[in-house]
């Protein structure tokens, strides 16, 4: 079931884009497709960074708690680079995208902590079995 999403700042870089819906992409399981209300031509896939970077973490600035609501009610989300090939698969861990699944309401902010990187390779050796 498709879910609608505000974004009251737009995404970084894409100001112009705050409204979409959040949907299950057929046949996975850790991918989403955060469509835009605005553009049909524009989306990006998401995933929850928790399932391959279990310690993933960054932090709400006080006016984005205050913004956002409650911690129980919030789910986190980075954009996927969709490639050719599996290994070249990435994500933006920079970047990720705060939604609280009860408003409907999100933000994305920008992660400053030196240890992530905009393009993490999904597809490491661990996950595909190596």
């Amino acid at each position: 079931m498709d879910r609608k999403i505000h974004f009251p700042k737009g995404l970084i870089g894409l100001e112009n884009y705050r409204d979409f819906t959040l949907s299950a992409l057929p046949e996975q399981t850790q991918f989403w497709l955060l469509q835009s209300l605005e553009d049909e031509h524009f989306g990006l896939v998401i995933t929850n960074p928790f399932w391959f970077l279990p310690d993933y973490e960054f932090q709400l600035e006080e006016g984005q708690s205050d913004q956002i609501g409650e911690r129980s009610n919030l789910e986190v989300f980075v954009t996927v680079n969709v490639a050719s090939t599996p290994e070249k698969i990435t994500a933006n861990l920079m970047g990720p995208i705060v939604l609280n699944q009860h408003t409907g309401i999100g933000f994305q902010m920008l992660v400053s902590n030196k240890k992530y990187t905009a393009q993490y390779k999904l597809m490491a050796e661990k996950l595909v079995g190596g």
